[in-house]
C-alpha cells in the first residue's frame, strides 16, 4: 500500500494542492492521491521496461535518441529522435487533475534549449511550447532508427495517457 511519507515531497506538495483545490484536504483523500500516484509511476515504469528505456537522471542537449519525461505534476512529455538540425517532434499530455481526454500538444521542429535534469524545468524553443514542469523521472530510448523510436515514443506515450486519465477518473470529484 503507498504512504504519504513514499512520496517526493514536490510530488506531496502538488498533490495536497489538489486535495485543497476540491476541498478535501484530510489525510483520506491525500492518501488516494497518493495511491493514485505510485499507480501512474508504475505505468511509466512499465512503459520504460517494455520499450527496453532506461532510466537517466540527465539527458545531454546534444542527445540524439528519443526521450520521455514524467513531471512531478503528472504530465507526459514525449520527445522524439533529433532530426540532422537538432530538431524534434514533442508529444505533450498535460494530464494533471483532468479526468476528460487530456489536451495534447503535437509540435515539430522543437529544440531542447539545455540538458534535461531531475527536479528541473525541460526548456524548448521553436514553438508555443517552452517548458515542462519540473521533471519527476526520464526514460531515454534505447538506440535504433528514427521511426522505430518515433513509433515506440507514440506508443508509450499513448498508452500512458489512456491509463494516467482512467485513474484520474476515480478519484478526482465531479
Amino acid at each position: 500500500m503507498a504512504l504519504i511519507k513514499d512520496i517526493h515531497p514536490d510530488v506531496l506538495e502538488h498533490l495536497q494542492l489538489l486535495a485543497e483545490k476540491y476541498g478535501e484536504p484530510g489525510d483520506k483523500y491525500i492518501k488516494s492521491l497518493s495511491r493514485a500516484w505510485h499507480k501512474k509511476e508504475k505505468i511509466f515504469m512499465k512503459q520504460v521496461k517494455t520499450y527496453h528505456m532506461t532510466i537517466e537522471t540527465e539527458i545531454r542537449k546534444d542527445e540524439r535518441r528519443a526521450f520521455i519525461l514524467l513531471t512531478f505534476s503528472g504530465s507526459i512529455l514525449g520527445a522524439g529522435p533529433a532530426s540532422e538540425d537538432g530538431s524534434r517532434q514533442i508529444i505533450y499530455a498535460s494530464i494533471g487533475e483532468r479526468k476528460d481526454v487530456p489536451e495534447k500538444l503535437l509540435e515539430d521542429n522543437m529544440i531542447l534549449k539545455s540538458a534535461v535534469k531531475l527536479d528541473k524545468e525541460a526548456s524548448f524553443s521553436g514553438g508555443s511550447f517552452k517548458r515542462s514542469s519540473p521533471v519527476y523521472k526520464i526514460a531515454l530510448m534505447n538506440s535504433g532508427p528514427a521511426a522505430s523510436q518515433t513509433k515506440q515514443l507514440e506508443d508509450a506515450t499513448r498508452i500512458m495517457t489512456k491509463e494516467f486519465v482512467s485513474i484520474n477518473n476515480t478519484i478526482i470529484p465531479d
